[in-house]
């Protein structure tokens, strides 16, 4: 199995589709949106028979790593 720098690094050579998603989201994102995107791409991973699909917090639009602190403490994501 793949360790999380290597699926990074996989996913940093592809474009953006309809199962990875980046989004920058330095110190937030919004919680109903960040569940909305879920849902989209782990639909689009079905139609597609695909295993999973990926949303990339703390990438930007031009695949640069900028971190993210956007639920560091946020109790809706444990």
């Amino acid at each position: 199995m793949p360790n999380a720098i290597n699926q990074l690094s996989e996913l940093l050579e592809t474009n953006e589709n309809e199962v990875v998603e980046f989004k920058e989201a330095k110190t937030q994102h919004d919680f109903k949106k960040l569940c909305k995107y879920f849902s989209a791409l782990s639909n689009e991973a079905n139609l597609k028979a695909k295993d999973c699909a990926w949303l990339v917090l703390g990438v930007n639009d031009d695949k640069h790593i900028v971190g993210t602190q956007a639920y560091a403490e946020s109790k809706l994501t444990r």
